[in-house]
Formats: C-alpha cells, sequence, structure tokens
C-alpha cells in the first residue's frame, strides 16, 4: 500500500493514512518538547562555555603576572651582577677566565671519546 504525502506545511507532511487531528496537537506536542529540549541544551553550553571563558581569562591574568614577576627577577640579576663586577673587575676576569677554561675542557674531553 502506497500512501501520498501531504502538501500542507502545517502537518509537517506526515503520510495521508494518519488523522489530520491527530497530527496537528501531536506536532505540536513534539515541537515544544524539542524546543524545550534544545533551550535546556543552550542554557547549559552557554553555562558552560562562560565558565571556559572565565578559566581562561584567570589564566591568562596569572600567566601574564607571572611574566611580569620573572621579567622583574630577571632585571634585579643582571643589576646585582653588573654592581658585583664593577666592584671587584679582577675578580670577574678571573671567574670568566677560569669559567672558559673548564667548559673548554668539558669540549675537548667529550670530543675525544
Amino acid at each position: 500500500m502506497t500512501t501520498s504525502l501531504r502538501s500542507d506545511p502545517a502537518t509537517s507532511e506526515m503520510p495521508s493514512s494518519v488523522p489530520s487531528s491527530v497530527t496537528g496537537p501531536m506536532v505540536d506536542r513534539v515541537a515544544r518538547s524539542a524546543h524545550h529540549a534544545v533551550d535546556r541544551v543552550a542554557d547549559t553550553a552557554s553555562g558552560a562555555v562562560e565558565r571556559v571563558r572565565d578559566g581562561l581569562s584567570t589564566a591568562s591574568s596569572t600567566m601574564s603576572e607571572k611574566m611580569q614577576s620573572l621579567s622583574n627577577t630577571r632585571t634585579q640579576w643582571v643589576d646585582s651582577c653588573r654592581e658585583s663586577v664593577r666592584e671587584h673587575p679582577l675578580a670577574a676576569v678571573g671567574i670568566g677566565l677560569a669559567a672558559g677554561w673548564l667548559f673548554a675542557r668539558l669540549l675537548s674531553s667529550s670530543s675525544e671519546h
């Protein structure tokens, strides 16, 4: 048995074997249920998106603060080293020569193996 499709958009083209008295209310109930389900999913998703956005914003702020702190620490160390070299220039040259000699020894011994 073949069923013809109705062209009435209100019945969402239900087969002609389904009475029109059932399709109207049934379609309305299904549509309302679908709308409520979509609204619940959208509310849940928007809440999750908001929580992720807040988390990323907090992480970004924390990273920015840490980067600033590290930059300040580096600046303090460089300034401290410069001050030490100015106060003890001969010791700085001696330490530089000793470090260079040690580094050269390490490189030459590793190339022999």
